[in-house]
C-alpha cells in the first residue's frame, strides 16, 4: 500500500485538525480559532470542503485548497455536535439534546426528534444513496431514519425486550452504519456490547443481533463486502464481523486505549483507525498486517480518508484539493523525440549482395 496516495484528516481533542503529507512521517497541523473536542468530521459539498463539529456546539467548514476554516453560524441547540453530513447544497448536523440543523448559504433549519427525558442524540449519519434520509441514535434513543424535507420519521426501531430478569434491555446506540449496496439496510452499535442489523423491509425488530457481552462498542464502519463491518471497543481491540453469518471473522488487537474512529476502504481491504494512543494505523483486512503508523503526539477523536487522484492538467490532486505537480518532463521529451531508423540492416543486405556477386563472377570464369 503507497501512504502517499492517501491524505488521512483526524480530528483532536484539542480541536486541531492534523492532516498527513506526501512523506509517510509528514504531517500538516492547522488550528481553529477556538480549543474544542472535533466530535464529527464528515466530507462536503465540494471536493476540497472538510465539515467539522465541536464539543462547545459550534461547527466549521475547512477548506483544504486554501487551508482556511469557515464558520456556520446560528445554528439551533445548545449542547455539543454529535454528526454531520451533507445531503445536496445542505449540511446537516445533529446535536446531542436532539436537534437536526440543515444549513444552506446561512440560512438555517431546524427541527427536533424528541427525545425522552434521559434521552440524548449520539450518533447520526446521512444516507449515501438515498436522499433527504438519515439515521439517529443514542442514549434510551434507538435507531431511527427521518427525512429531513418532511421531517418526519420513516423507520424507527423497537426496543431489544427484556432480559432473563425481566428487566429492559437498554441500547445506547454509539455508531450507525448505511450499506452502499443494499440501501434499504443500516447497522448500528452500543455501548452495552451489540451489533444490531436493522431491514426497514422486513420488520421493525433488528433481523441480526450480535452480543459481545465483554466489549462495549464506540464506532463502526462498513466493510468492503456485503454485510460485513467493522467495530472498534473500548478494550483496545477492533472485530471484523461477517452480519450474515452473526461470527467474529477475526480480531485485531494492536491497539493501547479506545478506538475511536474507523474507515474501511470500499474497493481495497485496508482499513484506517485512530485510537487514545494517539496512533494513526492502517490495517490490511485479510491478513491483519500493520501497513502503516504514524504517531501524531495529540489525543485523535475523528477520522476522515481522502484518496489522491490524478487530474486531468497533470496535477496530482486529492479530494481536499492538494495538488502536487507531476514531473512530466521526461514524458514530453520522449514524445518529442523524431524517430531514428538504423541503417545496420541495409548495409548487412549489400554486404551479402556484394559477396553473391563475386561467387557469380569466379563461376564464370571457371
Amino acid at each position: 500500500m503507497d501512504i502517499t496516495k492517501y491524505r488521512f484528516y483526524v480530528g483532536t481533542t484539542r480541536g486541531l485538525l492534523l492532516c498527513t503529507g506526501d512523506k509517510p512521517n509528514d504531517l500538516n497541523v492547522w488550528k481553529n480559532t477556538f480549543s474544542s473536542e472535533v466530535t464529527a468530521i464528515s466530507d462536503g459539498r465540494r471536493p476540497d470542503e472538510i465539515i467539522l463539529g465541536y464539543q462547545n456546539g459550534m461547527a466549521n467548514t475547512f477548506s483544504t485548497e486554501s487551508q482556511s476554516y469557515s464558520q456556520i453560524e446560528d445554528l439551533e441547540g445548545d449542547e455539543s455536535v454529535t454528526g454531520v453530513g451533507y445531503i445536496g447544497k445542505n449540511i446537516v448536523i445533529s446535536k446531542k439534546d436532539g436537534i437536526i440543523n440543515m444549513w444552506r448559504q446561512k440560512r438555517n433549519d431546524f427541527f427536533s426528534i424528541n427525545l425522552d427525558e434521559k434521552g440524548s442524540l449520539d450518533a447520526m449519519m446521512c444516507h449515501p444513496n438515498k436522499e433527504n434520509i438519515i439515521g439517529t441514535g443514542g442514549e434510551f434513543n434507538d435507531f431511527k431514519t427521518w427525512d429531513i424535507n418532511t421531517k418526519q420519521c420513516i423507520f424507527k426501531a423497537k426496543s431489544l425486550g427484556h432480559d432473563e430478569l425481566q428487566l429492559p434491555i437498554p441500547t445506547s446506540v454509539r455508531g450507525i452504519s448505511f450499506f452502499p449496496n443494499e440501501p434499504q439496510l443500516a447497522s448500528c452499535c452500543t455501548k452495552e456490547g451489540h451489533i444490531l442489523l436493522y431491514d426497514e423491509r422486513a420488520q421493525r425488530k433488528p433481523v441480526v443481533k450480535f452480543l459481545e457481552k465483554q466489549a462495549s462498542y464506540t464506532c463502526i464502519s462498513c466493510g468492503y463486502r456485503e454485510r460485513q463491518i467493522l467495530a472498534g471497543t473500548t478494550k483496545g481491540y477492533l472485530q471484523w464481523i461477517d452480519l450474515k453469518a452473526n461470527k467474529v471473522l477475526k480480531t485485531y488487537t494492536n491497539f493501547t486505549g479506545s478506538v475511536t474512529s474507523i474507515v474501511c476502504d470500499s474497493v481495497e481491504p485496508h482499513i484506517t483507525t485512530t485510537s487514545l494512543d494517539r496512533y494513526l494505523r492502517v490495517h490490511h483486512l485479510e491478513t491483519k498486517e500493520l501497513l502503516f503508523k504514524c504517531y501524531m503526539k495529540q489525543n485523535l477523536t475523528k477520522l476522515l480518508v481522502k484518496p489522491v487522484v490524478k487530474d486531468e492538467d497533470g496535477l496530482e490532486k486529492d479530494k481536499g484539493g492538494a495538488e502536487v505537480v507531476a514531473d512530466e518532463e521526461y514524458e514530453d521529451l520522449f514524445n518529442n523525440m523524431e524517430v531514428v531508423k538504423s541503417d545496420k540492416k541495409i548495409k548487412k543486405t549489400k554486404r551479402k549482395s556484394i559477396a553473391g556477386n563475386e561467387k557469380k563472377k569466379k563461376k564464370i570464369c571457371i
